[in-house]
């Protein structure tokens, strides 16, 4: 009786045992994050110099443990020669990594951006500008935040507008999603070049396990809404008082529906301009900008003339 007695109690201290070596290796299985990389034209992806195939990667779901890779995208060989592109990425959590590159035939005229998530404690919103070539201009929804590199703190969170302009460097302006509890690092490349906004990106980068939106944007759409046609303003000086558009740095103004940066955009003014001004609130004119059109711009970016 006494042997069955411990015979018993040896096999319930074996799978005692058992769960907690499975618990144990089950709590060092690292977590895993999802991976999307993109590229024009498409081309090989290598990981720490693994193979994992070409772009488009992930176009579906690309599951990857989390950590520090470095990231490699080679080009075919061709007519044309095209530079290699390589970078460090960071894969976090449950949440997605995104990477577009533009291939061009040297490294000064290749542009990327990479785009992912750090969890936060609380429930606020950053966002972390970091840029080749550093001190670039960095402006969210139209509003000027300083020069990169910089962190933006307290950011509402939900779809906003982000442009990074350097002078003797392409423009380069994507579309964000900031989630609460969340930072997004945003590491964008310019390509040296002339002045002029490189094409637009609707980007939505979100914690994994919600939906993610990635397509192209019409060039001149940021906000994804109908392609808005610039206007033109007579030579001829407008009523008085009337706005005239400064200097931007993207080189044209956004004319909205209504005196907020979220507001739909109507068209685009360019400097120089000059149109009449109807009406007037903080940091914002009302501008007529065809014979039965008006829409709002910001204050900042016109000189009133009266």
């Amino acid at each position: 009786m006494k042997q069955k007695v411990g015979f018993l109690v040896g096999i319930v201290f074996l799978f005692v045992a058992m769960g907690i070596v499975i618990t144990v290796v089950r709590s060092r299985t690292p977590k895993q994050g999802e991976l999307k990389v993109e590229s024009q034209p498409s081309a090989s992806v290598f990981l720490d110099d693994k193979h994992i195939g070409r772009t488009p990667i992930g176009k579906t779901s690309y599951k990857i443990n989390s950590g520090e890779y470095t990231l490699k995208i080679t080009p075919d060989t061709g007519a044309v020669t095209l530079a290699n592109f390589q970078e460090k990425i960071k894969i976090s959590p449950n949440t997605l990594t995104y990477v577009d590159v533009s291939l061009s035939e040297s490294d000064l005229t290749t542009s990327s951006y990479v785009l992912w998530l750090e969890k936060m404690t609380g429930k606020k919103s950053e966002l972390s500008v970091v840029t080749t070539p550093d001190g670039a201009n960095v402006l969210l929804d139209d509003e000027p935040k300083g020069v990169s590199p910089m962190i933006i703190s307290d950011v509402t969170p939900g779809d906003h507008t982000l442009s990074v302009v350097s002078r003797g460097f392409s423009t380069r302006t994507i579309k964000i999603k900031l989630n609460a509890g969340y930072r997004l690092i945003a590491s964008i490349k310019l390509s040296l070049g002339p002045g002029g906004a490189s094409p637009i990106a609707d980007v939505t980068a979100t914690p994994s396990g919600k939906p993610i939106d990635t397509k192209p944007t019409p060039k001149g759409s940021p906000t994804g809404s109908p392609k808005a046609t610039p206007t033109k303003s007579t030579s001829v000086d407008p009523t008085k008082p009337y706005a005239l558009i400064k200097d931007t740095p993207t080189g044209f103004l956004r004319v909205r529906a209504d005196a907020a940066t979220t507001s739909a955009e109507l068209t685009r003014v360019k400097p120089g301009e000059k149109y009449s001004i109807l009406e007037e609130k903080s940091d914002w004119f009302k501008i007529q900008f065809e014979a039965t059109k008006s829409g709002w711009i910001s204050s900042q970016y016109a000189q009133k003339v009266e």
